[in-house]
C-alpha cells in the first residue's frame, strides 16, 4: 500500500503562506524569491570581522539588490514589545517576545533595544528583518507592518538561516473559522509555518538536497523535509516563482478556471477570489456545489465562504441547489464545516425543520463555535418547536455559570423573538440563582428584536 506524502501544515495554512509569498513576489519581483540562501556562518563571519551593523545592512542590501544607504541604526532603551508599531517588532500572544528592535518606516531607521553583542543571533536577525521590511515598505507592500509577512519575505529571499534558530512564537492564537485569514494580525511565524516556508524556499530553487538544510534546528528540519518531499512529489503550490506569473490580478474567468485544477492550494486560493456580477451560470453553480462536497475540508470551507461572500451582494446566488448543498454539511464530520455551513445557511434563510433540529443539538456542544453557530441560526427564526426552548435554557444556565458572557446577547435575542414574556421566563429560570438573575435581565433589556449580525469573534 502506498501512502501519499503530506505537507506539515493543513491545506488552509499552507495555502495562506503560498498566497502571501505570491503577494510579496508580485510586489518586489520574483527574482528576489529565487536568490541563493545565505548561510548562517557567512553572516556571523561578516559581523565578527568588523562588529559594524552597517556592514551587515550593506551586505543584505547587496544580496537583495536594494539601496540601503539611507537606513540608519539607532540604539534605544529596552522596552516592552507590542503587537503593533513599526514593521519589525511585535511580540507573540503565547510565547517569547519579538525581535530585539524594530524598523521605523517614516525615517528608514532601525531601532535596537539591545546591543548586538549581547545576543548576536537575535541582533543580526533583527537587522536582516528590518532591511527586508525596508525593501517591502519602499515598494509599498501592504503587509510590511505585519511581522509574519516580513518573516515570510526573509525566508523566501534566502535570509532566514539565523531566524530559523530563534523561537519567537510558542503558540499561535486559535480562531475557529480558518477561512478568515485577515481577522487578527498574526505574530511571527511559528515553528511549523517556518518549516513550510523553508520547504517552499528549497523547492522554489529546485534544490532537493541543499547544504544549508543541515544547519536547520532539528525541530524545524524534520517538518521542512516532510514538506519538501510533498512539494517535490506533487508540485501542489499556488506559489510558483520560477514561472514568474502575475496571478493576483487575473480575470474572474481565469479564477474560475483555476478552481478546477487538481492542486488543493490553487483551488483554495481560486475559490477565495471567485465573484459573480449576477446569477451563477449552470457551470459555476455546479462547480461550487462540487467544492462544497469536496473531501478536502479546506476546499469545502472556502466554498462555503465564497457563497457567503457572493450572496451578500447577489442574494439570488443562494439557489435551492446551493441551499441543499449547505444543508448537507450541517452534520459534517468536521465541526468547523458544521458551524460555518449552519451560519451561512441561516444568513441565506435556508433553514428547514431538519436543520433547526441540528442547530438545537449544537447548543449542547462543548465546542464554543458550534454553540455559537446553533444560536446564530436559531436567532434567525421567528419561532421554533417547543422542545428547543428547554435546550436554550440549559445553554443559558451553562454559559452564565461558566462566566462566559460572549454568547448571552444571542441567547437573550432568541428569547425576545420566541417568547411573549421573556422576562418572566428568565425570572423563573434563575429563581434559585439570584447571582445570575441580574445579569440575565440586564442582557435581555439591552438586546433588541433586530436580527443579530454574525459576530466573527465568537
Amino acid at each position: 500500500m502506498f501512502f501519499q506524502p503530506k505537507a506539515n501544515l493543513s491545506d488552509s495554512a499552507k495555502s495562506r503562506i503560498e498566497f502571501c509569498l505570491q503577494q510579496i513576489a508580485e510586489c518586489v519581483g520574483f527574482e528576489r524569491l529565487l536568490l541563493p540562501v545565505v548561510s548562517r556562518k557567512a553572516i556571523f563571519d561578516l559581523y565578527d570581522a568588523e562588529r559594524d551593523p552597517q556592514q551587515v545592512i550593506a551586505f543584505v542590501g547587496r544580496h537583495l539588490g536594494h539601496d540601503v544607504n539611507e537606513i540608519q541604526v539607532r540604539n534605544a532603551l529596552p522596552q516592552a514589545q507590542s503587537a503593533g508599531g513599526g514593521c519589525c517588532g511585535g511580540g507573540s500572544c503565547d510565547g517569547p517576545s519579538g525581535l530585539a528592535g524594530r524598523y521605523e518606516p517614516s525615517d528608514r531607521s532601525i531601532i535596537l533595544d539591545q546591543t548586538i553583542d549581547s545576543d548576536p543571533a537575535m541582533g543580526l536577525a533583527t537587522l536582516i528583518n528590518a532591511v527586508v521590511c525596508d525593501l517591502l515598505s519602499q515598494n509599498n507592500f501592504a503587509g510590511a507592518h505585519l511581522p509574519e509577512q516580513v518573516d515570510l519575505a526573509v525566508v523566501g529571499m534566502g535570509l532566514g538561516m539565523i531566524r530559523n534558530g530563534i523561537s519567537l512564537v510558542a503558540k499561535h492564537p486559535v480562531y475557529w473559522d480558518s477561512t478568515q485569514w485577515d481577522v487578527f494580525p498574526r505574530p511571527f511565524l511559528d515553528g511549523q509555518s517556518l518549516a513550510y516556508a523553508n520547504a517552499i524556499a528549497e523547492w522554489a530553487r529546485d534544490d532537493a538536497a541543499p547544504e544549508w538544510m543541515n544547519d536547520l534546528p532539528s525541530d524545524v528540519k524534520r517538518p521542512t523535509r516532510k514538506s519538501l518531499k510533498f512539494l517535490l512529489k506533487t508540485n501542489d503550490s499556488f506559489f510558483q516563482p520560477r514561472a514568474k506569473q502575475f496571478l493576483l490580478t487575473q480575470s474572474q474567468r481565469d479564477w474560475w478556471k483555476l478552481a478546477t485544477e487538481s492542486s488543493a492550494s490553487r483551488q483554495v486560493i481560486a475559490i477565495r477570489h471567485l465573484n459573480s456580477d449576477g446569477n451563477l451560470d449552470a457551470q459555476q453553480e455546479s462547480l461550487l456545489i462540487d467544492k462544497l462536497g469536496s473531501a478536502n475540508v479546506a476546499i469545502s470551507l472556502n466554498a462555503i465562504a465564497a457563497i457567503e461572500r457572493m450572496a451578500s451582494h447577489q442574494p439570488a446566488i443562494g439557489s435551492e441547489s446551493i441551499v441543499r448543498g449547505l444543508r448537507s454539511l450541517t452534520d459534517h464530520r468536521d465541526d468547523e464545516v458544521c458551524a460555518k455551513s449552519m451560519c451561512v445557511l441561516a444568513k441565506l434563510g435556508g433553514l428547514d425543520e431538519a436543520t433547526v433540529e441540528t442547530a438545537a443539538t449544537m447548543l449542547e456542544a462543548h465546542q464554543k463555535h458550534l454553540t455559537f453557530a446553533g444560536l446564530y441560526a436559531l436567532c434567525m427564526q421567528d419561532s421554533v418547536p417547543e422542545e428547543v426552548v428547554p435546550t436554550l435554557d440549559r445553554c443559558f444556565v451553562r454559559v452564565l455559570r461558566a462566566c462566559d458572557y460572549e454568547l448571552i446577547d444571542l441567547i437573550a435575542t432568541a428569547y425576545r423573538r420566541w417568547l411573549d414574556d421573556p422576562q418572566s421566563h428568565i425570572e423563573k429560570l434563575f429563581q434559585n440563582s439570584p447571582e445570575h438573575l441580574p445579569i440575565a435581565l440586564e442582557t435581555l433589556q439591552k438586546v433588541s428584536e433586530a436580527r443579530m449580525p454574525l459576530r466573527r469573534g465568537a
